[in-house]
């Protein structure tokens, strides 16, 4: 899946420039080594590197997420993973094939998943939100390339089942008016939606990233540097994305890297936030929108760059103290 998903990527760039309405993943390999080994989680639980530098196991004494509703949109799910069966799936649609499962075919989705959400059960990993209520909106094609109608739809059903958050680990390189109503619509129904920033090597963001009412996200490696397949632009945070273990397709684990990996960090924590909004003086009697989050996050953000927020790190690296 790798080098073919990097050949993905490669040509998306013509794909964009000639429709607007393909969207792709943000999923890409590093070759950086890692210390964590995917053979490892066949035989006990391994808690990523990354969660531990972002003090989630010191969180977790307090809360795992129950209660909050994440939306994964993306490839879909490999259901019969043994650390994602048990998982708290609400719901699974496939968009692309309404007929059909929501049978991941590329293991994008299935890896996200895993980090979001993968259960507590002592085996394999554990996801930073392992409480959470997750509903599966598959968008994304074998290819991992999407429709932007299909993302209008999938918005459109978390408006009407009352979603919390969406992530978002895709990108399009041009805005598109469809995308940007959907996104509107959304945000302003109070859901805070977490997209990838573009896999684009030190160019632009992308979309829906670059767009007001999301909150994107680039990845930093284990050191807190940038990764050299991120972008620059309208970034608002950075989370971990290189050489994360996470759940893969066929019931087996690997390590990847990716904006999309960082999202899906940032995506769980804003849950783990949102189960316990009165430790961040949050009171949902008023409502929990974006803005309200974005806020929590500068706070707990670990400045990085240039002082304040800047193209590259955004506010900075959000973790627990």
């Amino acid at each position: 899946m790798l080098h073919k998903h990097k050949k993905l990527f490669l040509l998306s760039g013509a794909i964009f420039a000639i429709l607007s309405s393909i969207l792709a993943a943000n999923l890409y390999m590093s070759n950086n080594p890692s210390t964590q080994n995917p053979l490892q989680a066949y035989k006990k639980q391994i808690v990523p590197w990354s969660y531990k530098k972002l003090g989630i196991t010191k969180i977790w004494k307090l809360t795992r997420g129950k209660k909050v509703k994440i939306a994964i949109l993306d490839s879909g799910i490999d259901l019969n993973h043994p650390d994602l069966k048990g998982a708290n799936i609400i719901k699974t649609i496939n968009f692309i094939e309404p007929n059909k499962p929501a049978l991941d075919e590329t293991g994008h989705g299935t890896f996200i998943t895993g980090i979001v959400a993968a259960q507590n059960n002592n085996f394999g990993i554990v996801g930073i939100a392992p409480e959470a209520e997750i509903f599966i909106l598959k968008i994304l094609n074998k290819k991992l390339e999407g429709k932007v109608d299909l993302v209008v739809r999938a918005l459109d059903f978390c408006i009407k089942n009352k979603i919390d958050i969406v992530n978002m680990s895709f990108s399009t390189s041009s805005d598109n008016p469809k995308l940007r109503k959907a996104v509107i619509k959304a945000a302003k129904h109070g859901i805070i939606i977490v997209a990838s920033a573009r896999n684009s090597f030190g160019s632009k963001a992308g979309f829906p990233a670059s767009y007001p009412e999301v909150i994107s996200v680039a990845s930093v490696n284990c050191k807190n540097q940038i990764s050299q397949f991120s972008s620059q632009g309208k970034i608002d945070f950075c989370s971990y994305g290189e050489n994360i273990l996470s759940t893969a397709i066929n019931n087996s684990y690997k390590l990847s890297s990716g904006n999309s990996v960082a999202a899906a960090h940032l995506t769980a924590i804003i849950a783990l936030i949102l189960s316990k909004p009165e430790k961040w003086n949050l009171n949902p009697k008023y409502g929990i929108n974006k803005d309200k989050i974005y806020n929590v996050l500068i706070k707990l953000s670990e400045d990085l760059g240039e002082k304040g927020k800047d193209n590259i790190f955004g506010f900075g690296l959000v973790k627990f103290k």
